[in-house]
């Protein structure tokens, strides 16, 4: 059980390096979005965590859960995934307005509206942040 306990910690640690790593990624952009990969790793953490705490409290492995701890991480973790999700939803939309003015304007002779310029450098900020504020959690809260 404890190669178990190992892949799926691996995979926990691939969910964080997503997130994290998107929105590096985003720190010099000109025009910054919030990557699917953000949303993705987000999943996989909200995912993976929840079944390494079950596998810890049902005495497959031999390690201790700090209840408190694990709250916390489970609530910081919920909130980069929605913070990243409605980031990304925002970005999928504000990329479809283009296409939308310039079939509303062949239907009809009108002029197209310019497309909103959105800037998605608060939600991406805050989900990397939020999961770095995570990292921080698991390793020092002692």
């Amino acid at each position: 059980m404890e190669t178990v306990w190992d892949l799926i910690v691996v995979v926990h640690l691939v969910g964080m390096a997503a997130v994290v790593g998107g929105w590096l990624t985003q720190l010099g952009a000109v025009r910054p979005r919030v990557p699917a990969v953000v949303v993705y790793g987000a999943v996989t953490q909200v995912i993976s965590g929840p079944v390494l705490v079950g596998l810890a409290s049902s005495g497959a492995v031999d390690h201790d859960v700090d209840n408190a701890k694990i709250g916390v991480k489970l609530v910081v973790a919920l909130a980069v995934f929605a913070v990243a999700y409605l980031g990304l939803r925002r970005d999928d939309e504000e990329r479809a307005l283009p296409a939308l003015a310039s079939a509303s304007a062949s239907a009809s002779a009108g002029t197209v509206p310019a497309a909103r310029a959105v800037d998605l450098r608060a939600p991406v900020n805050l989900a990397g942040g939020l999961a770095l504020v995570n990292v921080l959690i698991a390793v020092l809260w002692r």
